[in-house]
């Protein structure tokens, strides 16, 4: 492609709109690469299931059946174990430094450990609380890929009519909603059950956010009670900022690991990178419809001498004398 010779009103006109047609361009370039590559909002556990559904055993050791859901069970079950423990040591913790800070007055009491004055021991027990409590998270979202690898074996090779039960015997700490009849097609909810469920779900979440929040608020309360008394000089100022600290990283966390998140996908780019080996007849069509419309619009800047080419550049054209 050649580009005609320009006055010098039209480089002046080139040079004065450049950053206005350019910024138009990555803006158009941007919503074009957003269509071809979209966002998708997905939980880790929703990625999970799209991967598993993918795979496929080259033998018998590694298939996606019961004897792989019991396999993982003792180690799920173990995590989930220590994860508890962890939960129920910090939650002493809380009601002990919960009831200093209220001026109750509570004795803290562990296998081996007993803690009766709060004296320069409540900076650290709270700068404990939140390490475990970080630890803890990362030990739950162990159990939570875990978990979601059980439920999506049990959801798609399980037999329809035991899905409910098998769900209720490998997760019966979190089976929050009954089992659906499936050989009963008969009988099905009544509008006022579906309707008091759907309450009482509503209900159940908002409770669960107000006694986080509420957490949240008293631990932030005791942190900068700690940070206002200074017991222990500087380091009770380290200490309460390193425990609100981890205070903010655990709910980071516990947000990236279970809330949709955004993910870009590549599957058109893989289609066209496959469609050689497949329809080498279709690969031309579609690789001009998906960089078609880009290719035709940079040609059009690189015409109007918005854009130089690096040919351009690196072997200019000899001005004529």
């Amino acid at each position: 492609m050649t580009v005609s010779p320009r006055t010098k009103f039209q480089k002046l006109y080139v040079l004065i709109t450049w950053p206005f047609v350019m910024t138009a361009y990555r803006l158009r370039e941007r919503r074009r690469f957003r269509k071809n590559f979209p966002l998708i909002w997905k939980t880790p556990g929703e990625i999970t299931n799209l991967d598993l559904e993918n795979y496929e055993p080259e033998d018998d050791d590694f298939k996606l059946d019961k004897k792989f859901v019991d396999d993982l069970l003792p180690t799920r079950d173990a995590a989930r174990t220590n994860a508890n423990r962890i939960l129920f040591i910090n939650m002493m913790i809380f009601a002990f430094l919960l009831t200093d800070y209220f001026s109750i007055g509570l004795t803290f009491t562990i296998p081996g450990v007993s803690v009766v004055d709060p004296k320069g021991v409540k900076d650290f027990l709270i700068f404990y609380s939140s390490m475990t409590g970080l630890y803890c998270f990362i030990i739950q979202n162990n159990m939570y890929t875990l978990d979601s690898a059980m439920k999506f074996v049990i959801m798609n090779k399980f037999p329809l009519e035991l899905r409910g039960i098998y769900i209720a015997k490998y997760f019966y700490f979190e089976n929050f909603p009954p089992p659906s009849p499936t050989q009963l097609p008969h009988i099905s909810y009544s509008r006022i059950y579906s309707q008091f469920f759907m309450v009482a779900s509503v209900a159940f979440l908002i409770a669960i956010l107000i006694y986080f929040s509420c957490y949240a608020a008293l631990y932030m309360a005791i942190a900068v009670d700690i940070w206002k008394n200074a017991r222990l000089g500087i380091w009770s100022y380290v200490i309460a900022g390193a425990s609100i600290a981890n205070g903010v990283l655990s709910t980071s966390y516990l947000i990236l690991t279970r809330i949709r998140m955004p993910y870009r996908d590549y599957t058109v780019l893989h289609e066209i990178q496959g469609l050689p080996q497949i329809a080498p007849s279709q690969y031309e069509r579609r690789q001009k419809e998906v960089y078609g419309e880009g290719v035709a619009d940079w040609l059009s800047l690189v015409e109007r001498g918005y854009i130089k080419r690096k040919s351009d550049s690196k072997n200019p054209k000899p001005s004529e004398s």
